[in-house]
């Protein structure tokens, strides 16, 4: 990986029938109810898709089947425009992303620049990581992908998501926090089509301007 150098059914039921009646058996279908998403979820998502200006601070970890590392993360989001800063360790360069919904540059370590037109090979490009950056910048305000098809949702006690899955990605979101929004400071993501893949982000710091 080019940037990361650090070490590293159906239950059926019959109606009972005498046996001087011959009644036909009629069997009951009896199926489980579907969990609801939480009765206020469409305000919270109201408010999450409204956070359109903002920064996050932290980590980002990689693990793959042939190498792993971190880096520090710094993402400023105006809209859709973005700047995604990734420092690798120990010394190691700085790759920054700058762009928006239709294109975006990647300056690496080395001073080399490259543009790129579909958005989402934006990590492939910089760490050879095939990870959607339009699903994650849903997934790190605590929104299902829009990118995707809706997917399977299991809530927290909060009626925050808990975890998601959407295209084969497997999202754990983790540590809400803040005042006025609660906001996931902890994803872990895997994939289905690859065991040996694990994601993290880690923030630890939270900025919105509305």
């Amino acid at each position: 990986m080019a940037g990361l150098l650090l070490a590293s059914c159906a239950a059926v039921e019959e109606k009972p029938v005498a046996e001087e009646q011959p009644v036909t058996k009629t069997p009951v279908v009896s199926k489980k109810k579907k969990k609801s998403e939480p009765s206020h979820w469409e305000e919270e998502k109201l408010a999450r898709q409204g956070i359109n200006k903002w920064e996050v601070r932290g980590r980002l970890g990689i693990q793959t089947e042939t190498n792993g590392g971190t880096m520090d993360i710094i993402w400023k989001q105006a809209d859709d425009e973005y700047s995604i800063r990734l420092i690798a360790a120990m010394g190691a360069g700085t790759y920054l992303i700058q762009g928006n919904d239709r294109f975006a540059e990647i300056r690496f370590p080395d001073g080399s620049k490259k543009t790129i037109n579909n958005v989402d090979e934006v990590f492939s490009t910089a760490l050879e990581l095939d990870l959607p950056i339009s699903a994650v910048k849903d997934w790190v305000r605590g929104l299902p992908a829009s990118s995707f098809s809706h997917g399977k949702i299991k809530w927290n006690k909060q009626g925050l998501i808990d975890t998601i899955d959407q295209s084969g990605w497997h999202v754990e979101m983790k540590k809400y926090a803040g005042k006025k929004i609660q906001l996931p400071h902890d994803l872990h993501l895997t994939h289905r089509d690859d065991d040996e893949l694990s994601i993290r982000f880690l923030f630890r710091q939270w900025l919105i301007d509305n």
